[in-house]
């Protein structure tokens, strides 16, 4: 059955070019007059409204199709960085001024209805524009120590919560003896941790649900390691990947922080993600090792290169470091003196962790 879609357009050539295009999947109706609107939908009860920023009593009609039908509504305005006053998460696009332009919105249609059918992933509103978050699973690693992994997984983490009705969650797999840095660095109780999956794996998500540790005021959870060696060294591939299973129903993101260790457990993690982001200096020691290392990852998976702690770009050949990656460079931080740092945190609360907003969003570009 075909799905109707309400286009409210006033700009004839397009609704002539539409009228002439044979689309399989949806049957438009074009309405001139919004006035007529709400008669419209009680009649042909769309499945979707493309209705203007700019239509007479516009916010009247959104309450009313947010509120009174079970219509899909699509804002279209001249510009999506135009504040829209209402307390719904349409989505937001370019007013269409072309048949070329309209066709782009179908597309969209043509994706939220793919997220329908396969009901995984979420619609959400990044910003002033839209995004589809499909399920994700980003892994962060590096092949030298104290260079910022931890940090740039947890700013990437908490730079996704700025996208609506998203749940993340941050897998710390820097098994050690007592809590890891990230534990120490968000103050977090030392339990519960992955010990407790562990024990109670054959619970299934009930398990998983009671060894993570929210951030209170936050769509961030953590999932901390073992306290002790001991019980790490029983934490096998086969727990990995249920631990995975599991995660993939319930959240949106899966960030893992990767240990500098070449065992099986990281090589897994490694190998189920969606996107590897390798953390590296300016070393040039790391990053021929960085070529050799990759052949343990899958070809086709998504790569990128973070490099940080960059001492000074004009002394620092970054072109020449690049020229001798295989992988592009999304990221490039460069090193902040003690009395420059500033620390992630949201009103007063405050995270023990720099803050690298300023440069994360990039990444997202490779991810979302």
């Amino acid at each position: 059955m075909l799905k109707t879609v309400l286009l409210v357009e006033k700009n004839k050539k397009i609704i002539d070019a539409i009228s002439k295009v044979n689309l399989k999947n949806y049957n438009v109706v074009c309405l001139k007059d919004a006035n007529y609107l709400i008669s419209y939908l009680e009649e042909f009860i769309p499945s979707y409204v493309i209705l203007s920023s700019n239509t007479s009593d516009f916010e009247k009609l959104i309450v009313y199709i947010n509120e009174g039908t079970n219509c899909e509504l699509i804002i279209t305005c001249k510009s999506t960085s135009a504040v829209l006053k209402n307390p719904f998460q349409n989505i937001v696009v370019n007013k269409p001024e072309n048949l070329k332009d309209f066709k782009k919105i179908l597309g969209i249609i043509d994706k939220i209805e793919s997220e329908k059918k396969i009901k995984s992933g979420k619609i959400c509103k990044r910003y002033d524009n839209y995004r589809f978050i499909n399920q994700q699973v980003i892994s962060f690693y590096s092949i030298q120590g104290g260079i910022g992994k931890t940090t740039l997984a947890f700013n990437l983490a908490y730079h996704l919560t700025n996208l609506q009705e998203v749940k993340i969650l941050i897998i710390d797999l820097n098994f050690c003896e007592g809590p890891s840095d990230l534990s120490i660095n968000l103050n977090l109780s030392l339990t519960p941790n992955l010990s407790l999956f562990m024990e109670k794996i054959t619970e299934g998500f009930s398990a998983l649900s009671k060894s993570i540790v929210n951030l209170n005021g936050f769509s961030v959870d953590i999932l901390q390691p073992p306290l002790s060696i001991h019980q790490s060294d029983k934490f096998s591939i086969d727990m990995l990947d249920q631990l995975l299973y599991l995660a993939r129903s319930h959240y949106n993101f899966i960030i893992a922080d990767i240990p500098f260790r070449y065992n099986n457990v990281s090589l897994e993690m490694l190998n189920l993600s969606t996107t590897a982001v390798f953390v590296l200096s300016t070393d040039i020691s790391a990053i021929i090792r960085l070529s050799y290392f990759l052949k343990f990852i899958p070809a086709d998976q998504k790569k990128c290169v973070a490099i940080n702690k960059i001492q000074n770009k004009k002394t620092t050949n970054l072109n020449e470091i690049k020229s001798m990656l295989s992988l592009p460079v999304y990221l490039e931080i460069p090193f902040i003196p003690g009395e420059k740092r500033r620390l992630i945190g949201k009103g007063r609360k405050k995270f023990n962790i720099m803050d690298f907003q300023s440069s994360i969003y990039k990444l997202t570009d490779l991810i979302i």
